[in-house]
Order: C-alpha cells, then sequence, then structure tokens
C-alpha cells in the first residue's frame, strides 16, 4: 500500500516539474465533497459480524472528502486520472487511479484501481452480549481502520468533449476487498477462574462491486496558456459485501483450542460522494 502510494506521489511529481513531450492536457485539481454510506444491519447471531459494526450515520453525513487530481494525456489515445482521496482526518491514504484508453474520441476503456478506508468500531459489544456470564477482561474500545481495495474495468463515455465544457461518464465493474485485521479478547468467567481467549483474524476476501462515475469540467477564464475553471463530479458505488474470518477460541491453555472459519451474510453496502471544486490546465 505503502508503495503505490509513493508511485502515485511519483508520477504527480514528473508530470508537475517534468518537461516530458510525451506529456499533453496536463491538469491538476482540487475538490471537497461529502460521502454517505448506506449499509444494511442484521440482528446479531451466532457469529460476529463485522459489517454490523461499520462507522457510520444514517441520519447525518458521514465523512468529508478532500480530493487532489492529476490528469494528463498520453501518447495521441491514452488517459490518466490520479485522485489522491483525504477523509475528516487529513491523512491521503485513500486513492483511486485509472487509464483509459480511447479507440474513438468519445469512446474509450479503462482499467484502475480504488484504496477506500472504513472504520469498524465498538464490536467489543458483541463480546459482551453473547457471553454474560464472563468478564471482558483488559475492558477497551475495539476498533480497525480497515482499508477496501478494488481493481475495476471501466468503459467510458465522453458526449461533451471541447475546450470548454468536457463530460465524462464511466461505470467501474471491479472486484475488492477489505485488507486483513486481527482482535483478541480475554474473557473470566463470574465467580470462576475458568478463562476464555477469542482470537479473530479477517480474511482478503475479493467481491464484485459496480461503481458509476460522472465528471464535469468548465472553464472559466484563460492566461496564457494555463486555463482555470470549476468541477463536478460524483460516484455511486453498490456491493453486496462480507468480512469473512478465522475464529480461535481458547479455554484454559493453548492445547484447548477450536479453529472455525466464519462466512457471514452478506449485506448491502454503498458509497455515494459528492464534490465541487477548481482545476488548472495547460
Amino acid at each position: 500500500m505503502r508503495l503505490t502510494l509513493l508511485t502515485i506521489f511519483y508520477l504527480i511529481s514528473c508530470g508537475l516539474f517534468g518537461q516530458s513531450s510525451i506529456l499533453k492536457n496536463q491538469e491538476f485539481s482540487f475538490s471537497i465533497g461529502i460521502g454517505e454510506l448506506d449499509i444494511e444491519k442484521f440482528s446479531p447471531n451466532e457469529n460476529l459480524d463485522f459489517i454490523n459494526y461499520v462507522d457510520y450515520y444514517p441520519e447525518y453525513t458521514d465523512f468529508i472528502i478532500l480530493k487532489l487530481g492529476y490528469k494528463f494525456d498520453l501518447f495521441s489515445k491514452m488517459s490518466a486520472d490520479i485522485k489522491l482521496i483525504m477523509m475528516d482526518d487529513i491523512i491521503p491514504d485513500n486513492y483511486d487511479i485509472s487509464l483509459h484508453y480511447f479507440v474513438r474520441p468519445r469512446l474509450g476503456i479503462g482499467i484502475g484501481s480504488i484504496l477506500n478506508k472504513n472504520w469498524i468500531t465498538y464490536f467489543e459489544e458483541y463480546q459482551i452480549q453473547t457471553l454474560p456470564d464472563y468478564y471482558l477482561v483488559d475492558y477497551n474500545v475495539q476498533q480497525f481502520t480497515t482499508y477496501d481495495l478494488g481493481f475495476y474495468l471501466s468503459p467510458a463515455l465522453k458526449p461533451i468533449d471541447n475546450d470548454i465544457f468536457k463530460l465524462q461518464i464511466t461505470c467501474d465493474f471491479g472486484i475488492s476487498s477489505f485488507m486483513t485485521e486481527e482482535a483478541t479478547f480475554y474473557h473470566k468467567k463470574k465467580l470462576s477462574n475458568e478463562r476464555l481467549q477469542y482470537h479473530y483474524k479477517t480474511k482478503t476476501d475479493y467481491q464484485p462491486y459496480i461503481q458509476p462515475k460522472i465528471d464535469i469540467r468548465l472553464k472559466a477564464f484563460k492566461i496564457k496558456e494555463t486555463s482555470f475553471g470549476i468541477l463536478l463530479n460524483s460516484n455511486y458505488y453498490f456491493s453486496n459485501r462480507s468480512i469473512n474470518y478465522i475464529r480461535t477460541i481458547q479455554a484454559w491453555t493453548s492445547e484447548n483450542r477450536i479453529n472455525e472459519q466464519i462466512e457471514p451474510s452478506k449485506h448491502n453496502y454503498s458509497r455515494f460522494e459528492f464534490n465541487m471544486g477548481i482545476f488548472l490546465r495547460w
């Protein structure tokens, strides 16, 4: 993941400060927007379901998004789009990168990768509720900062593409997976010395998703060879997601161990984003 982010910074630096004649129509942008999650939640059962504990607020805006973008054309029919994405913590550890080949001036096909961050919190409450005869030793709030890594194919359409106004519509068809995380809980039975240890280790499991996008750019004015304008973009991610994991339960000693592979039911999981910003093109 760090290597990918370093690669992104390197490409942006080369484009902004390099003099390569290969790159054309270079563009730098900054935008700010909002993100909304909509996640189907299920009633607790005999297995912990991490998707039930994804941090989101149905009645409020879930997060603010800042995007730094760098676009450029290369050769005669290819176009690259690099976005570094920051959420409320102002850390640029999300991204969306794509490369499109336009078989016709207004029709193209591309490949890309996304990385989105999610917070999964307070799932220690499940342990407390399902083991009422036990104390939870070292009771602390549990949280995963888990990354959702995806790869996609993306047909693109440019209904309008001129010097003043640009409209591009794409639809990503991809697969994505939450990265692995681990959590351990220690329990002591009430009025007894009996102890239990629950260890959870999530699994990488790529699942399909679809994500239509719309991108609008309007040039406001031009100074010499540099154009300035405003932009609007929006996207809607939809998938059926689950977080599978291996649960290890140890009673008293490590020899008395039970390993189980758990596959919870899939949840409807969607994410809507809307951004406004400015760009400069040269």
